[in-house]
C-alpha cells in the first residue's frame, strides 16, 4: 500500500492510520532517506497509541521507550493492549549485538509493545530472529513531497 504525503502533518496522519493496523508484537523497520518523514510517522503512530510525551529521534541515545495510555481504547474494542511504544534509531550503525547490549531486542515480538526501527533494514536479513519484520519505505519525491509505502 503506498500514500503520498505533502506535509509532517500528513505523514503523522498516515502513521495514526498505520497505528490502527497495529496489535502489538510488530516490529516496524523505517527505511529512507535522511528527512524523509520516518521520525514525524512515527509521532503520528504515537499520538494515535496514546503517547503523551514529545516523541523525537532517539538518534544519540539509541533507544527510548515510551509508556501509552491505551488500555482502555484497545479494551473496550476487543483488541490487545499495547503498553509500549519502542522507538529506535540504527542510523550510527548500530547493530543486532549492539541492540541486544541495551535491551532493545527483549520488546521485538512482546504482545504488549510495538517497535519501530529507523535505519533498521538490516534486521530484515537476520534469518535466526524469532519475530517477523515489517517494512515501511520512506522517499522523498520532490520538496515537499514524500511517499510512504508499506510492506515493501
Amino acid at each position: 500500500m503506498k500514500f503520498f504525503s505533502k506535509s509532517d502533518k500528513e505523514t503523522m496522519k498516515i502513521g495514526a492510520k498505520f497505528a490502527k493496523t497495529l496489535n502489538g508484537g510488530e516490529v516496524v523497520l523505517l527505511v529512507g532517506d535522511l528527512g524523509s518523514g520516518k521520525t514525524t510517522f512515527v509521532k503520528g503512530v504515537a499520538d494515535a497509541v496514546g503517547v503523551k510525551k514529545v516523541v523525537n529521534s532517539p538518534t544519540f541515545v539509541i533507544m527510548k521507550v515510551y509508556k501509552t495510555e491505551q488500555m482502555l481504547k484497545r479494551v473496550q474494542h476487543d483488541r490487545p493492549v499495547i503498553k509500549n511504544l519502542v522507538h529506535i534509531d540504527a542510523y550510527r550503525g548500530v547493530d543486532l549485538p549492539e541492540l541486544e547490549n541495551i535491551g532493545a531486542v527483549e520488546y521485538f515480538g512482546r504482545a504488549d509493545s510495538v517497535c519501530f526501527v529507523e535505519w533498521g533494514g538490516f534486521l530484515d536479513k537476520i534469518q535466526s530472529l524469532k519475530f517477523k519484520c515489517q517494512k515501511v519505505v520512506f522517499k522523498n519525491i520532490s520538496e515537499n513531497g514524500r511517499e510512504i509505502e508499506f510492506g515493501k
